[in-house]
């Protein structure tokens, strides 16, 4: 086959879904016609499309998207993966075959009772919790993570900061590190916002310190919110989300009577809240 031949060449579409995607992303990264920016990507590059990606689709899950949106959301996460193997095959490290089958050891190893050789016997969700952390510690254990090391040696630096808060004192509380009541927390937070206060009360303000005490009663209200088996960052998401939606409920309010939101006087803008606010109660918005 001639050059000029290859760079006319198509490609042929496989059967499956699936093995289609994997033939486009080698024909976009190894064709002499492909993708130069395709071509061009690396796991590094690739790592905040991944994480928006992953975003995009939790957000189509908090707002109640059709199936139509939340299949395409998938879909691009799908993808990202499949990048991420492209890239990784082609310096001989793995491939997506090698990723799902990594995926499948690991579900088998955590669920012995269920898919493996182990007496079905777990039949409590907090049952199967304790068997799959058993499980959990037998893999570090592997991986040289021994009962020297941090029980908070594996948790990933680069989860969002509620996130990884919620993890480094779900892990801590693993090792008994646990508060002996919820009221004991309230007593803790209500100590971190006078803390926080007595830092901004301050007649020259110290922000590196005030932002230390910040920190210190975000971590104890993701703290609270484990307690109470609430995810803070799908909580705070939600709350992103009702804040957007009785906001531009609010503007459009205002925007009959008022060129700018800060021409209206703090009247006419808590009036349009609280229209916003009931609206949402009533399922307007």
């Amino acid at each position: 086959m001639t050059s000029d031949a290859a760079k006319t060449t198509k490609l042929t579409m496989a059967e499956r879904p699936i093995d289609r995607l994997l033939d486009v992303m080698a024909h976009l990264r190894g064709h002499v016609d492909g993708c130069a920016w395709t071509k061009s990507q690396t796991h590094q590059s690739l790592t905040p499309y991944l994480i928006e990606e992953a975003y995009e689709t939790a957000d189509a899950i908090d707002l109640g998207k059709t199936d139509d949106v939340l299949r395409d959301e998938l879909g691009d996460v799908l993808l990202q993966i499949v990048f991420h193997a492209a890239i990784a095959s082609e310096r001989g490290a793995f491939g997506f075959e090698d990723i799902a089958q990594a995926i499948v050891d690991k579900l088998v190893r955590r669920y012995p009772t269920i898919l493996g050789n182990e007496p079905n016997t777990l039949k409590t969700p907090e049952e199967i919790d304790r068997r799959w952390e058993q499980i959990k510690a037998e893999e570090r254990a592997a991986k040289g993570i021994t009962a020297d090391s941090s029980i908070l040696d594996d948790i990933a630096h680069g989860l969002p900061a509620l996130q990884r808060a919620q993890k480094l004192k779900a892990r801590a509380v693993k090792d008994g590190w646990e508060w002996p009541d919820a009221a004991m927390q309230l007593d803790k937070i209500s100590e971190e916002v006078a803390e926080l206060r007595a830092e901004i009360e301050q007649e020259k303000i110290d922000k590196d310190r005030a932002a230390a005490e910040l920190g210190d009663l975000l971590f104890m209200l993701v703290d609270f919110a484990r307690w109470h088996g609430i995810d803070a960052e799908d909580a705070l998401r939600t709350t992103n989300n009702r804040f957007e939606r009785r906001f531009r409920y609010m503007e459009k309010i205002l925007r009959q009577d008022f060129e700018r939101l800060g021409d209206a006087p703090r009247d006419a803008r808590h009036a349009a809240w609280n229209a916003a606010k009931q609206a949402e109660k009533d399922s307007e918005l």
